[in-house]
């Protein structure tokens, strides 16, 4: 479950000593609030439209002492945009959704004294672009309402997973696929890659023997924290590196674009090469390269941009 654990609370995150995700203390520091936009943002993930109306049921765990996810629908418009593929699995997102549900149900019982097991969310777009939300108490039969809050336009650009993404990468996935093709063929038959990070040159060795490329490092991912890191935000590196990509951050900042600003969060691998497809466009690339490393930090892979020497 540590994919998806800190997905939208990016740098609000809390370290073990050996570099781990500390669940209890993240668990400990979410607000209501933070978790309702985080539910939010898990639910996108789990239609394959964006939604105007959600709805979260529960019931509750097998112990009878936290909340269980028993069903999850929603309603979109009829144009409503279509999300692109992100590289995650349903299975992961509906467990860390029912994860939530019983960090939503302990948050709201510390600050309110209100503690629902049996019950569900209901999350509706308003009038205004914000979003109502409101929680039922569900186990007498009757559906009673015992907390409502009301999201604004500015509130919900905490969220990752926006019309405003969709639609910047739904506007470069022919191009990502031609370059994923033009890279294939280009590396087609590579033994092996040398880095020069003081030259920003990697060279490839195959059949045709050593072929040198300049790159842009757009992030690296930690396999063993599943977190990513845009390079713009990489102070180890030298920032002639990253100048294309910080441009790409600077560009970002608009409504709707916090997965292109946001220094680190965490993730799946795919998710995040999607975005690096994304942005290998964005900067006139030749493609994208993924380049495993190990390092003190661990295993994981750097994403690089390609440009022809």
């Amino acid at each position: 479950m540590v994919d998806l654990i800190a997905l939208a609370r990016g740098s609000a995150v809390a370290d073990n000593d050996d570099g781990s995700i500390d669940e209890d203390a993240v668990e400990a520091a979410a607000s209501p609030d933070e978790l309702l936009l985080e539910l939010m943002d898990l639910v996108v993930l789990a239609f394959p439209t964006l939604l105007q109306v959600q709805t979260i049921r529960f019931v509750k765990n097998e112990d009878g002492r936290r909340p269980a996810l028993s069903e999850l629908d929603g309603k979109g418009a009829i144009d409503a945009a279509q999300r692109p593929g992100l590289g995650h699995s349903d299975s992961e997102v509906l467990d860390f959704i029912n994860h939530l549900l019983g960090q939503l149900a302990e948050a709201t019982f510390r600050q309110g004294g209100v503690r629902v097991l049996v019950g569900h969310i209901l999350v509706k777009d308003n009038a205004n672009g914000g979003r109502d939300v409101s929680l039922f108490d569900d186990e007498s039969g009757t559906s009673e309402l015992v907390m409502t809050r009301v999201f604004d336009k500015s509130e919900l650009s905490w969220l990752f997973f926006t019309p405003e993404l969709f639609s910047a990468l739904d506007s470069t996935e022919a191009k990502e696929r031609e370059q994923e093709a033009f890279v294939d063929v280009a590396l087609r038959g590579v033994k092996r890659f040398d880095i020069d990070m003081k030259r920003a040159t990697i060279t490839f060795t195959g059949p045709a023997g050593a072929e040198p490329w300049r790159f842009e490092l757009l992030g690296s991912w930690l396999q063993e924290r599943h977190r990513f890191l845009w390079g713009w935000a990489n102070h180890e590196v030298d920032p002639a590196l990253t100048n294309r990509v910080e441009q790409l951050r600077q560009s970002a900042t608009g409504s709707g674009l916090r997965a292109l600003s946001e220094p680190t969060w965490g993730g799946p691998e795919q998710l995040f090469i999607r975005l690096a497809r994304h942005a290998s466009v964005r900067l006139g690339a030749a493609g994208l390269y993924c380049a495993p490393f190990a390092s003190k930090t661990g295993k994981g892979v750097m994403l690089l941009a390609l440009f022809p020497v």
